[in-house]
């Protein structure tokens, strides 16, 4: 039987680690290139404007960090995490309409607005799926937090709900570095404390 240890430098830990800095990275660069863009709650409008590319990039860049997250997980919580990473690469392959979210008016505005609510139902669904197999204060936190900024992020209205919600798309990146950090060092996710290899 192959042993439930993993090095902390993993392979797929490194790629989950990767695609959620770069996203992280883009995003910050994004808000610097468009300042003026701000209090738009909906992130995804940075993809209309100049430099729009690196937010479709960041978006990829997140389905990266997802993917390499489900080549460590197993069962369930692997498939929720595949699922979530494909979500996030047809986000970052089709642009918003400049109507939407509210409205949709083209089929590439449709893909990504319905890919986007796929992420909200995908990520969360993962989060609170992992949450009872951690005692990792961050990894019990995440899954209860980032609901209910998302929520909150929708709701207020102007800089309060714009700041809320780009807070929530970060807990949904700092989430998968903190479990990609658990599960490739092979932590007993009831203790935290390193697996006890497995023998054939």
């Amino acid at each position: 039987m192959m042993s439930t240890s993993r090095s902390a430098h993993h392979p797929a830990a490194l790629v989950a680690y990767v695609g959620a800095g770069l996203y992280v990275l883009l995003l910050a660069v994004l808000h610097l290139v468009q300042p003026h863009m701000l209090s738009e709650a909906t992130i995804s409008k940075y993809a209309l404007g100049s430099g729009g590319w690196m937010l479709q990039v960041a978006f990829v860049s997140a389905g990266v960090a997802y993917g390499g997250l489900g080549r460590l997980l197993s069962g369930r919580a692997a498939v929720l995490a595949w699922l979530t990473a494909v979500a996030f690469a047809v986000m970052g392959a089709f642009r918003i309409d400049a109507v939407g979210p509210n409205r949709i008016a083209s089929m590439h505005g449709a893909l990504h607005t319905g890919s986007f609510f796929a992420v909200v139902v995908l990520a969360h669904a993962l989060m609170f799926l992992e949450r009872s197999r951690h005692r990792s204060p961050m990894l019990r936190i995440l899954p209860v937090v980032a609901p209910v900024l998302a929520v909150t992020g929708f709701v207020l209205p102007g800089i309060v709900g714009a700041l809320l919600f780009r807070a929530w798309t970060l807990t949904l990146v700092a989430w998968v570095v903190f479990t990609a950090r658990q599960a490739s060092a092979g932590a007993d996710p009831r203790t935290d404390r390193p697996a006890t290899p497995a023998h054939a």
